[in-house]
């Protein structure tokens, strides 16, 4: 479904999804940037501009407890047959051109 949205649209979404828990939570901008230990200006950049590192975007998932939107980032690719877990070992360590 999400590879309909370009990444703008996306990072929109987030913002949304956050504001909308913080607001929530009755936490003020100020607070949640306390709890999540990130400077409040970096967390307006995110609101505002749509810009913000991995790391903190992730501390601020931690700090609204939105446990699950984090695990879809890490979820690993299951296998379907024993086929393709032999093949997986015989993937190359470097791809060059």
């Amino acid at each position: 479904m999400y590879e309909l949205y370009t990444p703008k649209e996306i990072i929109q979404e987030i913002v949304e999804i956050v504001e909308k828990e913080r607001r929530g939570q009755r936490l003020q901008q100020k607070a949640l940037a306390q709890k999540a230990s990130i400077p409040l200006p970096t967390y307006r950049e995110f609101v505002y501009n749509h810009k913000i590192s991995l790391e903190n975007l992730l501390k601020l998932l931690f700090a609204l407890k939105l446990f699950s939107n984090i695990e879809g980032l890490l979820h690993k690719r299951s296998y379907e047959s024993i086929e393709e877990i032999k093949h997986k070992e015989n993937l190359p360590k470097r791809i060059r051109s």
